[in-house]
């Protein structure tokens, strides 16, 4: 298992304020071979062929989850995102919008079927998200859909999201108890007012999997064509690494390239819509897998 740095803080950071299977083809000539080390989740290969799409679900109340789930499963994507920061606004108190998480959480399960993977992710509003938690109140959502509190949730969760940015204590309690429970890790950071340089987002990439992240996750957002080629150009540089299977993304209109040309660059998924998006510049999930399909060796 991989290590994890501990916290040498005296201060508790969790106190602190926050703000199918499918084979893939023949390696062609130039292609990355990326497909030595995969992560596989209810029988969805990360890092085995075409990239996976993730389709995100951001209703606000059970109803609207439940809508968004049924049209999602009528899209190619394999892989489904719940925005758990998006559901119950009007919930300000923490436990009581954990009690609706898990609540509705069962019935989510129920409505996407057993073939279809199921990814938790909460972002603060610091992070682009819509609810102001602090380290505490995310690590007890995040662990208590991790361990399946209410029974019969307990194979519910396939995947869950943690911004790395966090506290390294949060982030290493969410990856253990995740490990523990038999649920794959994704490791996001965002940069919503630009694009780092080539070396950074690549050692961003390093860490996150350092940290035991399964599948490390960058979302950067260009200024200009150039920003999108540097995004390209480090997830190209990673995944010759061959370490493992990773996401990268370059937001908003002028990175849409990055979201169709993944497999190219080595990124083993991408995000696409269903109806309403979760980030800037998400496609449509049956235009995404279409052109996917097109740009293929």
């Amino acid at each position: 298992m991989t290590e994890r740095p501990g916290s040498a803080a005296q201060d508790d950071p969790l106190d602190q304020p926050g703000t199918a299977d499918r084979p893939g083809p023949a390696v062609q000539e130039g292609m990355v071979d990326v497909r030595r080390r995969t992560a596989s989740v209810r029988g969805v290969e990360f890092g085995r062929g075409r990239p996976e799409i993730i389709v995100p679900l951001v209703g606000d109340d059970l109803d609207a989850l439940l809508t968004q789930a049924e049209a999602a499963t009528a899209t190619p994507a394999r892989v489904v995102e719940w925005r758990l920061d998006r559901f119950r606004p009007d919930l300000e108190d923490a436990e009581h919008h954990r009690e609706a998480v898990l609540a509705a959480l069962g019935p989510l399960r129920a409505a996407l079927g057993a073939d279809r993977a199921l990814l938790v992710t909460f972002r603060t509003t610091a992070e682009g998200g819509q609810r102001p938690y602090g380290p505490r109140a995310l690590v007890s959502l995040l662990e208590a859909l991790i361990t399946g509190r209410r029974a019969g949730t307990q194979s519910a969760v396939d995947l869950v999201d943690i911004e790395t940015s966090h506290d390294p204590a949060v982030v290493a309690s969410v990856i253990d108890s995740a490990r523990r429970h038999g649920i794959a890790v994704i490791g996001s950071f965002h940069d919503m007012e630009g694009t780092p340089d080539e070396e950074t987002i690549a050692g961003i990439l390093r860490e996150q999997r350092r940290l035991g992240a399964d599948i490390p996750k960058v979302s950067v957002t260009p200024r200009t064509s150039r920003d999108v080629l540097t995004l390209l150009s480090a997830s190209l540089a990673v995944a010759e690494e061959q370490t493992g299977p990773h996401i990268a993304i370059s937001m908003g209109t002028l990175g849409a390239s990055s979201r169709v040309a993944a497999e190219a660059f080595g990124s083993c998924a991408t995000f696409a819509t269903a109806g309403e998006g979760s980030a800037p510049g998400q496609l449509g999930a049956d235009d995404v897998a279409r052109m996917i399909e097109l740009l293929r060796p």
